[in-house]
């Protein structure tokens, strides 16, 4: 019984709790589509990309339509010029340079 009771517990809060989502300046910016620039540290290259933060994620998708995600080193994001991120797949640091967030 109390396991039940505890599990009702966990659940409820999971619901009710809000995922974390990325920020800057205290918005929520997840959602939104945004230009930017994305320099990869494996290529040493610039690529011309959109990008879509959804928490600590964010889907950058190149002008071929190819699309990775990466991981935010931090969801609040406090210069939209120098957001680190990292591409666990490929294991690949990106820099992103964001567009339209000042």
């Amino acid at each position: 019984m109390k396991l039940r009771i505890l599990l009702l517990i966990a659940f409820v809060v999971f619901i009710i709790y809000p995922s974390p989502s990325a920020e800057y300046n205290g918005e929520d910016i997840d959602g939104v589509d945004y230009s930017a620039t994305a320099y990869s540290y494996s290529t040493g290259k610039y690529y011309y990309v959109t990008v879509t933060f959804d928490g600590d994620k964010a889907t950058i998708t190149f002008r071929s339509g190819n699309a990775i995600i990466l991981t935010l080193d931090d969801e609040e994001i406090d210069d939209p010029h120098s957001v680190d991120a990292f591409d666990y797949r490929r294991g690949v640091y990106w820099e992103l340079d964001v567009d339209g967030l000042d």
